[in-house]
């Protein structure tokens, strides 16, 4: 269940969802939705973006929902997205696109690098660029900015998409240091394996998820993300109290190579052919 949390109130009418049209985005507009809050949900994919937006409004006929096609890796695109709602109050930003191209280094082309970049890294940081100034000038806005858990650490096969996840949480903590103090609301969720279709796609022909890599419902990263807005800087959906303290210890005094052979070995389990 969502928080039982009067969003409208403290953030206002809008809410702005990047990758809005499947998966964990999806799951931001249906819980949003449910707390009165109208959505522009933003996502390259035009078909399953309409699909979900009409979900939404059969499910909560009160709420507005606009929804803009655009190619997130395209500044020029989104900054012209951006300026067809500027007319919205959007009071929380949910920075949740991104790519999650999985591979052996040397086979992922360069292009795919350079777009995970562009989505997971340069698109949150121009959603933030344009919607955080209105925020502090009302002295009122929210902003989730969705990392991972291997924001910990640098992975093989996700190499790069690691590195831009690691640039999200730190560009997030940043914010919060800033912006706090201006009644901005910023957390950065940090999830494991998250059942979406991306995640499904990622998985080599006849592999399955490991037992270290079990996906959750996208649903309970979501719930646990708007339940720490405001509260946490850090949110790691599916993992309790005493296991994140254990893993941020094992982090700290672990020998760094050890570390991050550990998470390696994880990693190459769910996805070596």
């Amino acid at each position: 269940m969502a928080p039982n949390r009067d969003f409208r109130e403290k953030y206002g009418n809008w809410a702005l969802i990047s990758g809005g049209a499947q998966g964990i985005g999806a799951a931001y507009g249906q819980r949003l939705a449910g707390l009165g809050m109208h959505l522009v949900l933003l996502d390259i994919d035009a078909e399953n973006l309409e699909q979900t937006a009409l979900r939404l409004r059969a499910d909560h006929a009160s709420i507005e929902v606009r929804t803009i096609a655009v190619d997130l890796a395209d500044a020029s695109a989104l900054n012209a997205a951006l300026d067809s709602v500027a007319e919205l109050e959007i009071g929380l930003l949910v920075a949740n696109a991104g790519i999650g191209a999985v591979g052996p280094w040397l086979e992922v082309p360069i292009e795919v690098k350079m777009n995970q970049i562009a989505v997971n890294c340069t698109s949150t940081l121009i959603l933030a660029h344009r919607l955080s100034p209105p925020m502090v000038a009302r002295k009122r806005g929210g902003i989730i900015v969705m990392a991972s858990g291997s924001a910990e650490m640098g992975c093989s096969y996700i190499t790069t998409y690691a590195a831009t996840k690691a640039f999200d949480r730190v560009f997030a903590e940043g914010l919060w240091a800033e912006l706090h103090r201006h009644g901005i609301d910023v957390t950065t969720v940090m999830p494991g394996a998250v059942n979406t279709p991306g995640f499904r796609a990622s998985l080599p022909s006849g592999k399955a998820p490991t037992r270290l890599m079990q996906p959750v419902d996208p649903f309970v990263v979501v719930d646990a993300a708007l339940d720490g807005l405001g509260r946490k800087i850090n949110v790691r959906p599916g993992a309790g109290p005493v296991a994140g303290a254990v893993m941020g210890l094992i982090a700290r005094l672990m020998p760094r190579k050890r570390f991050l052979l550990l998470g390696d070995r994880a990693v190459r389990d769910m996805y070596q052919q």
